[in-house]
């Protein structure tokens, strides 16, 4: 059978097992290429007669060269890398397929190592059904390697982009490789010398688009090159290599997609060790990657309908939504065209999570951060920001859940929007009376606070609202690295001044904090944020603060040196404010605090806090009653008990009552003379019928009232 024959047979097998839903990885693990024509050009003359091409002439002919087949014999059997690990008590067994050497135009005995833009890279891998590594693949690829050769750098000059450099480090590779040919001929994998052009996060920045490179391994398997996105996408030089690996991979004998597997919050782990990678690939040079929504917020409209307000721009015909009501398993997106954009039949004593796709004429993006709403009847008056945009590891864009769930599980319904559409001012921070802002490990390259959110957020606190914030990075981002605005804004409304990168400037050490005596936390014991293993992710970096500007500690982390400040609280009137405002302001992130009890009732003394005293929360109460607090009754809705919390300043005679919807007392929960401190009070209301009731506690110093649904 002659190979043009051999060739077509194989091929179309492949596409056949395609068709049946079977992955070419099940039958031929080789470079789905053309075989090698006879009169193919040798990789030294392709080396003269691309010398001279502009950029994107070469990359062309490289491209032609590749797709017709002329690459070397020894590059197309693929090569297993296998490895076991486990993931959250499970086991993976992991089978993938690499090229055994860098990409190269030629033949066996004269070959062309081609370094290349990652706009061809990506181009290439598309057309064979390929992807290029991850950082964590070079890694295990060097592992995995029979010949391991040692980096041959070149110094380093304006040349080195250019043919006859590159094709110069080519010969040298060759020297290297040619004593180990006995014993481990062409087509034995090896590795270390070349640095790879790798799938990573860094791809796509604020800047332009990069490319991203990593490894060159030393003997010893320690990287020449750490993850380096310096370069645009358009650079390419001598010490660059492209590895291909088959996109199919077995995960427990099962066929998926390495790209589908790095965009998976609970797998991206077997391929990434920066985490979760939402567009494993470089963008094509012809066209924009569609962008996904990050302009949007969801809303309660009543107890069973929400409105998603999204920015849409001229390119996007509508979007899709995927629903949740745990925030990790979504329903199969649906489309939404309608205007404005409702979530209709919701569970109105439960939290629904979303996330968004844009549909264009010819694209679909990928999925947006998640967001979520507990859906009231009347208006929501707690907001919660998420701006944790920076891709790093750890960041699952979710971390609304357990910052929802811990609202939630304290009575409160909430809102949720992103902070670009806090800063395009598609969501109003001055429409809500408590709003909980998300930084995570956000850091300098991403802004922790924009100076357009610094001016929003200023103007919500000087206007009496009430702000709690939570990151690892906001205080170096601000007050370390910071220009003076951000000082500024820092220690006049954050009320805290940087002062170790962490505790003991010790990284990954401490990773626990405890109250003061006097602060709102002081009912608590210690509370413990996460290294890594309980489910959120480590936080290596918790920002050391101090005070400023009449703001209080509140937590201090715990076997320090010295006492050093975890989170910061303050009441009064913000800089050039009308009303007296709130803040709480964490030095590590709330969603890393650990057991999710832990979190819940530090979000209960967070909001006991942030409902006291001189909030814009209307309860017509007269001045004498801000001398108490009385919290939302949780859960809200309720069925049928629930709990109320309130808070005395002093002591003093209490008398808590229940009305119905036409003003008649129905209940008295509470009828006694109490010192100060805080209180819960459990009502069972199962003798009573659903709907809207209100509670109200009177003192000799005033009354306050709430209201509560009971749903049957």
């Amino acid at each position: 059978m002659n190979n043009c024959l051999s060739f077509t047979l194989l091929y179309t097998s492949t596409i056949l097992l395609l068709i049946m839903g079977f992955s070419p990885i099940l039958y031929a693990q080789q470079l789905p290429l053309p075989p090698r024509a006879n009169d193919a050009i040798s990789g030294s003359a392709f080396k003269d007669q691309i010398a001279s091409l502009s950029l994107e002439d070469r990359e062309n002919q490289i491209y032609q060269q590749i797709i017709n087949g002329n690459v070397p014999d020894f590059l197309r059997n693929l090569i297993p890398i296998s490895f076991t690990e486990t993931i959250q008590d499970s086991t993976y067994e992991v089978t993938y397929y690499a090229i055994p050497d860098y990409l190269a135009v030629g033949s066996d005995s004269d070959y062309f190592l081609m370094p290349m833009t990652p706009i061809l890279a990506q181009k290439i891998s598309n057309s064979l059904d390929f992807t290029l590594p991850t950082k964590q693949m070079v890694d295990q690829i060097w592992s995995h390697a029979s010949v391991k050769l040692s980096p041959a750098p070149i110094t380093a000059s304006p040349q080195m982009t250019t043919i006859p450099v590159m094709w110069q480090h080519n010969l040298m590779v060759k020297d290297q490789r040619a004593p180990t040919l006995d014993d481990e001929p062409l087509g034995a994998l090896v590795a270390g010398h070349k640095k790879d052009v790798i799938i990573s996060n860094k791809i796509y920045g604020n800047s332009s688009r990069r490319v991203v490179i990593y490894g060159w391994h030393y003997q010893n398997g320690n990287p020449i090159q750490p993850v380096y996105s310096g370069h645009a996408e358009t650079y390419a030089d001598y010490s660059h290599g492209i590895r291909l690996v088959q996109d199919s991979v077995l995960i427990n004998n099962q066929v998926h997609r390495i790209t589908n597997i790095l965009k998976d919050a609970t797998l991206a782990s077997l391929f990434s060790n920066e985490g979760m990678i939402r567009m494993p690939f470089y963008p094509k040079p012809e066209a924009e990657i569609l962008k996904a929504p990050k302009v949007f917020g969801i809303t309660s409209k009543d107890s069973t309908t929400a409105q998603i307000p999204v920015k849409q721009d001229s390119n996007i015909n509508s979007f899709l939504v995927s629903v949740s009501l745990d925030g990790q398993t979504f329903l199969d997106p649906e489309p939404i065209t309608a205007e404005p954009l409702l979530l209709t039949d919701l569970n109105s004593n439960e939290i629904t999570y979303i996330k968004l796709q844009s549909i264009s004429d010819s694209d679909t993006s990928d999925f947006s951060e998640v967001l979520g709403v507990a859906p009231a009847q009347s208006k929501n008056k707690i907001l919660v920001v998420n701006g944790f945009d920076r891709a790093t590891a750890g960041n699952t864009y979710d971390f609304i859940r357990q910052h929802g769930q811990a609202l939630h599980a304290n009575g409160y319904s909430f809102d949720s929007a992103t902070n670009e559409a806090v800063s395009e001012q598609l969501i109003s921070l001055n429409a809500y009376d408590v709003v909980h802002w998300i930084l995570g490990t956000e850091s300098t390259a991403d802004e922790t606070f924009s100076t357009k959110e610094q001016e929003i957020v200023k103007s919500y606190l000087q206007q009496g609202g009430s702000l709690m914030v939570s990151g690892a990075e906001i205080a170096w981002d601000l007050d370390n690295r910071g220009s003076y605005a951000d000082r500024t804004f820092m220690q006049d409304y954050l009320k805290a001044r940087y002062r170790y990168d962490a505790p003991d400037n010790k990284t990954a050490t401490f990773y626990t904090a405890e109250p003061i005596e006097g602060s709102i936390f002081s009912s608590l014991s210690t509370i413990t944020f996460d290294d890594g293993t309980k489910g959120s992710y480590g936080v290596s970096y918790p920002d050391v603060l101090t005070p400023a500007n009449d703001a209080k500690t509140a937590l201090i982390y715990s076997g320090t040196s010295s006492q050093q400040t975890a989170a910061v609280q303050f009441k009064g009137i913000f800089p050039d404010g009308s009303q007296p405002g709130k803040l709480v302001y964490f030095g590590f992130p709330f969603e890393t605090i650990y057991p999710e009890s832990a979190r819940t009732e530090v979000m209960k003394q967070i909001m006991l806090f942030m409902e006291s005293e001189a909030t814009s929360i209307s309860n017509n109460e007269n001045d004498a009653a801000k001398k108490i607090v009385l919290a939302q009754n949780y859960p809200n809705p309720f069925n049928p008990i629930t709990n109320i919390n309130y808070t005395l300043s002093d002591a003093q005679h209490v008398v808590l009552a229940v009305f119905n919807s036409l003003g008649q007392e129905v209940a008295i929960l509470e009828d006694s003379f109490k010192s100060s401190g805080t209180y819960t009070v459990s009502w069972s209301a199962t003798q009573f019928s659903s709907g809207m009731y209100f509670y109200r506690l009177t003192t000799p110093k005033g009354s306050i009232a709430r209201k509560m649904l009971l749903l049957k």
